[in-house]
């Protein structure tokens, strides 16, 4: 493998890891604040977390990562309300279907990105990898779905939020290209714009007065909830940092083997040190979703994503 490849295989590898790692500490952080400290409010909690990818993201610009570039706030846009609706879109999901039916629709995911960044981008993914991405999303199927139930309303909303879910990241990665942008100059238009499209969105989504609701939460919440608030905001400014450089250095798709990776590694741990109950579909789907990560991993450093030739006049993070 010449120099240049293994340097970016490992700059690769150091962003995958990283996202990994902050994801897994939002996901602490998020079932403390839930549920030993009662904040039963994620959409005001989404708001929070752009909030502070907001201050996250100057904090960079004043250190000197990259320098602003004028965009036009409406060419931004769709990256906002692209993943405003997943977050809608999931949630109304999740309340009108079965844990199993959600699960399935997030698997459904993958292919949809595949098939979308070929039908509107002429992203053509190449077969082997394609082959690769059948056994890790049979597999994260068997390991996570179990009761699955069909209603109309159902469908339309996990239709949509894995449809938002598609175009967020594969905007993620085409509008750098099309605005001439790195991943900061765009990050640093689109977090405060998802904060305040979110913000008014939470009235309608959040519990927001009454006695427990929000307000009435925000007047009697301890240091201690305040303080772990404070860091899923900050693990939250990570994640979204982490998952803009994943998709930039690699591609969409990759970033979804990415995150059935760290759900195999999450049920795993569940499995081997906190002794939750398992099955066998479980283990096989566990087994056959890794085997097809490995395979994927693998031909990944042999083929290409299709992306190279969009992105190759993508501009210089430190230009502009």
């Amino acid at each position: 493998m010449a120099k240049g490849a293994k340097g970016d295989a490992a700059g690769n590898a150091a962003a995958m890891a990283f996202n990994f790692t902050s994801a897994v500490g939002i996901i602490l952080a998020n079932k403390v604040v839930f549920k030993e400290y009662g904040f039963s409010f994620p959409t005001a909690m989404t708001v929070l977390h752009f909030a502070m990818t907001t201050l996250g993201v100057q904090l960079l610009l004043v250190m000197g990562f990259f320098k602003p570039k004028p965009l036009k706030q409406l060419d931004v846009l769709p990256v906002t309300v692209s993943f405003c609706s997943f977050v809608v879109f999931n949630n109304l999901s999740l309340q009108a279907n079965t844990v199993g039916t959600y699960q399935l629709m997030k698997v459904m995911t993958t292919p949809v990105v595949v098939a979308l960044q070929y039908l509107i981008f002429q992203v053509s993914l190449p077969m082997q990898l394609v082959l690769s991405l059948a056994p890790i999303c049979v597999g994260v199927a068997l390991a996570t779905v179990s009761d699955v139930g069909f209603t109309f309303e159902g469908l339309v909303w996990g239709a949509l939020g894995v449809l938002a879910t598609c175009f967020y990241q594969l905007f993620v990665k085409s509008k750098q290209s099309e605005l001439g942008c790195s991943f900061f100059q765009l990050l640093y238009y689109q977090a405060p714009q998802a904060m305040c499209v979110v913000m008014v969105m939470t009235p309608f989504l959040d519990k927001v007065t009454g006695e427990d609701g929000l307000l009435a939460y925000s007047n009697k919440a301890s240091v201690e909830a305040v303080q772990w608030i404070v860091l899923s905001a900050v693990m939250a400014f990570l994640v979204n940092l982490s998952t803009y450089l994943v998709i930039t250095r690699t591609s969409p798709v990759t970033y979804q083997v990415l995150g059935h990776f760290k759900l195999v590694v999450i049920l795993t741990a569940g499995t081997m040190w906190f002794k939750e109950e398992t099955s066998t579909n479980r283990l096989l789907g566990m087994g056959l979703a890794l085997t097809g990560i490995v395979l994927y991993s693998y031909l990944k450093q042999h083929v290409p994503s299709g992306w190279e030739e969009k992105t190759r006049e993508k501009t210089d993070p430190k230009q502009q």
